[in-house]
């Protein structure tokens, strides 16, 4: 069993294209409170523009990744949150960006 599935079960996470990086789990403060926190990554093929609608192609770039924190149910008493990186892509035929 990986430790991506282990992890995705602790979470009550059930999509498959969340992965977690080896140093997946830290302590971070967050509003003054300890708290368990996450690392994931989501990442997936697009299949078109979510501005403009063009099918995927050569001219829609991946494009970085926009972080965020999501609340998680609480782990052994830690407020948990998850930080999910989720890939960005940039479309060349609008000029928008889209996650």
């Amino acid at each position: 069993m990986s430790h991506h599935h282990s992890i995705r079960n602790l979470l009550n996470i059930k999509d498959k294209n969340i992965t977690f990086d080896e140093n997946f789990c830290s302590t971070e403060t967050i509003k003054k409170v300890k708290a368990k926190v996450f690392q994931g990554t989501l990442t997936y093929q697009s299949k078109a523009c979510y501005a403009c609608g063009h099918v995927f192609d050569d001219q829609i770039i991946k494009h970085g990744f926009k972080t965020s924190l999501i609340k998680m149910p609480s782990v052994s008493g830690f407020h948990t949150y998850l930080k999910l990186r989720k890939q960005r892509y940039f479309c060349k035929h609008c000029h928008s960006t889209f996650t």
